[in-house]
């Protein structure tokens, strides 16, 4: 059934927001078959399309050949995204498994890739750890002490049960459903957190794939239904904009973090219409608003869009964009709504500004600043000094007569 459009303003809606549909009754939660067994580090590929990976290789690898997951090249590839990444802290980890060895009780899920060869579903960065130290210490560990070296020469893992994946996509996409369900309850349930994209992502397979409703997700993973929804929010505009972006080819400039913090504001989620029923924020007018206003405000820190990829600067004034953004709308004025509907950013700013505080007492406060900071030798610097203090006693008697006549209280002013 279609939303609804909103009074006096023309709602538009995406085809592909059409088929969003929750079912509410939800797929089963069985764990996935498999066996443990040791491995040999050298037989575990890395995962190009691993969730932790999806905001570092973008467009790159999302298409990717199965057939191609095992050459050499993009294996090393991965290995340097991975392990240069500053979020994935791969140094630590690795001087953590150096010190104390490879954790046994930390399998890694994996499948059969080919006859000798297993893909890591999860596990990926320890993989890179793992690889790190390998190279490190020149390929056969002496560097490492003995205790630590035994723990390397194979690693824990749970292989999942069935057929080799031998290029086939369809067995590729069955095995990472059933590992995705584990990789959940791990993630979402108190182990090392994932980044947000990867959270959001799965949590929207669930949700938009698999037909779970908010809820269901919330129980399942141990999570309150407000986080489920904030995050699932989050991520639908943060895939907005990439749509937006390539719309009006644009350079990527901004990760979920500044989405994130636009979840978190009812006043932006109202304005831009979002629909719990259809997972969707449904004014899109507002939204592409939103989408300009960032840019704006992104372009008047730095000076050039070019220049804003990937930097915590950036992210940080974002967030306070958004913030700033959120002021503006709780607010409620006309006249802000009205230049931010106009893309008159500035104006909209200085009406916020004058609304927010209120034109008269942000003079008085201005005055009242300007005369604590003034000195005695101020006050005799020159005859046209006393002069405007003279002007000023007049009208701060008249301010006063004024006040007391409206407050109904009658002073006499010496």
């Amino acid at each position: 059934m279609a939303a609804k459009s909103a009074p006096e303003k023309r709602i538009k809606k995406s085809s592909s927001e059409k088929t969003r549909k929750v079912d509410v009754k939800g797929p089963a939660l069985d764990l996935p078959e498999g066996v443990s067994q040791e491995i040999e580090p050298s037989c575990l590929l890395l995962d190009p399309h691993n969730l932790r990976l999806l905001e570092r290789l973008g467009e790159t690898y999302k298409d990717l050949n199965v057939n191609l997951f095992g050459q050499p090249a993009i294996q090393e590839k991965l290995f340097e995204i991975v392990n240069r990444e500053p979020r994935f802290d791969i140094a630590s980890l690795s001087a953590s498994i150096a010190n104390n060895g490879f954790l046994k009780h930390e399998r890694l899920i994996v499948a059969k890739y080919d006859g000798d060869k297993f893909l890591v579903l999860e596990g990926n960065r320890r993989v890179t750890a793992v690889r790190r130290l390998i190279n490190e210490s020149g390929g056969g560990y002496e560097k490492l002490r003995p205790q630590v070296r035994e723990t390397l020469r194979t690693l824990p893992c749970f292989v999942l049960e069935g057929p080799v994946i031998d290029g086939s996509v369809e067995r590729l996409e069955a095995y990472r459903r059933a590992s995705e369900i584990y990789i959940g309850m791990r993630h979402l349930m108190g182990a090392k957190s994932w980044e947000p994209a990867s959270r959001y992502e799965f949590q929207s397979r669930l949700i938009f794939d698999d037909g779970w409703s908010v809820v269901q997700v919330a129980e399942r993973f141990g999570r309150k239904k407000a986080e489920v929804l904030r995050d699932l929010k989050a991520h639908v505009l943060y895939k907005d904009f990439v749509s937006f972006e390539k719309r009006i080819l644009i350079k990527h400039t901004l990760t979920y973090n500044a989405f994130s913090e636009a979840a978190r504001a009812p006043a932006i989620s109202k304005w831009l219409g979002w629909s719990e029923r259809d997972m969707s924020y449904l004014d899109k007018d507002n939204e592409e608003i939103f989408f300009h206003y960032l840019l704006n405000k992104l372009t008047d820190a730095s000076g050039e869009t070019e220049d804003l990829d990937d930097n915590n600067a950036v992210e940080v004034s974002a967030e306070l964009a958004v913030r700033r953004l959120r002021e503006m709308l709780k607010l409620e004025d006309s006249s802000v709504l009205e230049a931010l509907s106009d893309r008159d950013f500035r104006s909209a700013e200085i009406f916020f500004e004058e609304r927010k505080e209120g034109e008269l007492p942000k003079k008085i406060a201005m005055f009242t600043r300007t005369l604590k900071r003034t000195t005695t030798d101020d006050l005799t610097e020159s005859p046209e000094t006393q002069q405007k203090l003279e002007e000023l006693k007049v009208q701060v008697v008249k301010m006063l007569a004024i006040i007391n006549a409206l407050s109904g209280v009658s002073h006499g002013v010496n």
